[in-house]
């Protein structure tokens, strides 16, 4: 009896989803912490924060201009596979398509316009005006809004995951490769950008493969009509992303300006090391909102709260263990990643705390998706986010790394604080954006 229940739970496409996606992350985020290591030994951490910061730059503008379509297109796509319209299906996918290219090559003409002001003013070293090009060009094939929202739709979490462990294969034999040749920074960016151009190029690739199999290659074909729910979903997402922008991309120019390359390094490092408890919840979270979005099309709405409250749980617990194997066993691993670790192994553990309930909090943030809320995130950010802002001057100034931390963690409650009290509010109920 017990066997036959197990067979049956693990045939569950929940679980069976987690299971592959946790295993490949784990893989991936394993192969990650090496060539953090490698290129660390390589060029030192003040080499390893120029890295960074040129990779923060690319990324920042990619997250100014470029539409997010995936939490769109995997919520609206749920509804037009239940009613079987395959042209709105395709419709879907074809405003997605478009909506990642303009953004894209906007993204890279005004990342290139202000690329020498902000070297100017963040006072960085010349040859970062290099590494900022290659960086931006190889964002260009990163269609996540079409590939990401299309995989995950069609629950090819498989497409997804080799992707990623075929990128970090790559990225660890070429850090191997140049630790043992060429120990230059420029070096280890041109494997940095090959990795990560073979991720966007294979996630395209399969993309292309799961649209001929379910038989919508021919998206390109239909007409484009405007559909405001679609469209206005999209515009809220993206702004919403815009206003989360402190939060992720400018927070490592503040620790730049004010602490340095090196302080850049150790963050780094913490968000890799923190990279364990999110390869735990993002797989769960990757899982969650297409099911969030099926429940909430069947108006089945306790149910998708219910998927929120499990997921705040099991990452309270997941950051117990995890703290408390931290402080157990830190002086045998922590000196690997970080020169002085009894200096930054407090700052670690609140970046412990800080990821787990930002993984708990997702349950919150993909109900509040999921039900229809996306233009409420506009207003909430636009407080909040002035609010962590002010604290962050004076936190990164009085007490460091620590203060940065400490900030984004108060941050992260207020957000879920009043989003669950919209969600009280309105009896957790489908918002229509129609309404608006």
């Amino acid at each position: 009896m017990i066997n036959k229940k197990l067979k049956n739970f693990l045939k569950r496409n929940l679980v069976k989803n987690f299971l592959l996606i946790f295993t490949g992350q784990g893989i991936s985020s394993i192969l990650m912490l090496i060539s953090t290591v490698i290129v660390i030994k390589a060029v030192g951490s003040e080499q390893h924060g120029i890295l960074i910061v040129t990779q923060t730059y690319a990324l920042l503008f990619y997250g100014l201009v470029s539409f997010k379509t995936f939490q769109a297109l995997i919520k609206f796509l749920a509804k037009a596979r239940k009613e079987k319209n395959n042209e709105k299906i395709k419709m879907y996918i074809k405003w997605s398509f478009v909506l990642d290219i303009g953004s894209l090559i906007v993204m890279f003409i005004v990342g290139m316009l202000l690329q020498d002001p902000v070297i100017h003013l963040m006072r960085w070293p010349k040859e970062i005006k290099t590494y900022i090009l290659i960086f931006l060009f190889s964002q260009l094939f990163y269609l996540q809004g079409t590939t990401i929202g299309v995989l995950r739709s069609y629950e090819k979490y498989n497409y997804v995951i080799k992707s990623q462990i075929i990128s970090s294969i790559i990225r660890v034999v070429g850090y191997i490769g140049c630790f043992i040749l060429s120990k230059t920074l420029f070096a280890f960016i041109l494997f940095e950008i090959i990795a990560s151009m073979v991720n966007y190029i294979l996630l395209i690739v399969y993309t292309v493969k799961v649209l001929k199999e379910e038989k919508l290659m021919d998206f390109y074909k239909v007409n484009l009509r405007y559909d405001k729910e679609f469209i206005s979903f999209n515009i809220f997402s993206n702004l919403t992303s815009t206003l989360d922008l402190p939060i992720n991309q400018i927070t490592q120019f503040i620790i730049n300006r004010y602490l340095g390359f090196t302080a850049n390094s150790v963050y780094n490092v913490f968000t890799k090391l923190g990279s364990i408890v999110n390869k735990l919840g993002d797989p769960i979270n990757q899982i969650i909102y297409p099911e969030m979005s099926k429940k909430v099309v069947d108006g089945d709405f306790e149910g998708a709260k219910k998927l929120s409250h499990k997921l705040k749980l099991l990452m309270g617990f997941i950051f117990i263990i995890m703290t408390a194997g931290t402080l157990i066993t830190y002086p045998l691993w922590f000196h690997y990643f970080i020169s002085e670790p009894n200096k930054y192994i407090f700052a670690f553990v609140v970046y412990l705390a800080f990821i787990s309930y930002s993984n708990a909090a997702m349950g919150t943030h993909n109900l509040f998706m999921s039900l229809g809320y996306v233009k409420y995130n506009i207003p909430i950010l636009l407080i909040i986010n002035s609010i962590y802002l002010v604290a962050l001057f004076y936190m990164i100034q009085s007490l460091g790394l620590i203060g940065v931390i400490s900030a984004y963690l108060i941050q992260a409650i207020g957000v879920v604080w009043v989003k669950e009290i919209i969600l009280k509010k309105n009896n957790y109920k489908e918002y229509s954006l129609r309404r608006g």
